[in-house]
């Protein structure tokens, strides 16, 4: 009997030592599970934050190469509007450009300028998340076109606003304008 219960004894000491140990390896408690989660879900805050800046930026710069033009003689002319498309084709996904050059989109600014006989400026754009899908950016912009006269004065401020939908373009790594409202 006694036989039983040294063996008991022992094999109860071992199971108890090997559960200890166990138990003492890496901390994977709540505390240390909230601290990873926690770490995680900043980085990737921080990775949407940049995307979001990264579409921002396209945006204005689309914005500005959109509305910026300068008075001519010439400006409806056919070398003017292939200009205007080639400073424009960088800011646009293939299908929207070929949808909107073949719709003439493109060339509203020039006929703009061109019938009041102006230079075109956009100022105050300001351009806000509406929302953030896989490898979609909606943004709200708002900006003020101003009618410059050939003295460079204001004749006229006209606030435009609306939506932009920004498309990342895998391989180049950049925002491309996919669609306006």
């Amino acid at each position: 009997m006694r036989k039983f219960q040294w063996l008991l004894s022992t094999i109860s000491l071992s199971l108890a030592l090997m559960t200890g140990c166990n138990a003492s390896a890496p901390n994977t408690g709540p505390e240390s599970t909230a601290a990873a989660n926690e770490s995680s879900n900043s980085s990737t805050k921080d990775i949407a934050a940049a995307e979001v800046n990264d579409a921002v930026k396209a945006a204005e710069k689309y914005k500005n190469a959109e509305y910026e033009i300068k008075a001519s003689e010439d400006i409806l002319s056919a070398e003017s509007v292939e200009q205007r498309n080639a400073a424009i084709k960088p800011y646009l996904t293939e299908q929207f450009y070929e949808k909107a050059s073949s719709t003439r989109y493109t060339i509203l600014p020039l006929k703009v300028a061109d019938k009041q006989k102006v230079s075109l400026k956009p100022v105050d754009l300001q351009c806000d998340l509406r929302e953030k899908r896989e490898n979609t950016i909606l943004l709200n912009y708002k900006l003020n076109l101003l009618f410059l006269d050939q003295e460079g004065k204001e004749t006229k401020r006209i606030p435009i606003d609306g939506i932009l939908t920004l498309f990342y373009v895998m391989g180049n790594g950049l925002y491309r304008v996919i669609h306006l409202m």
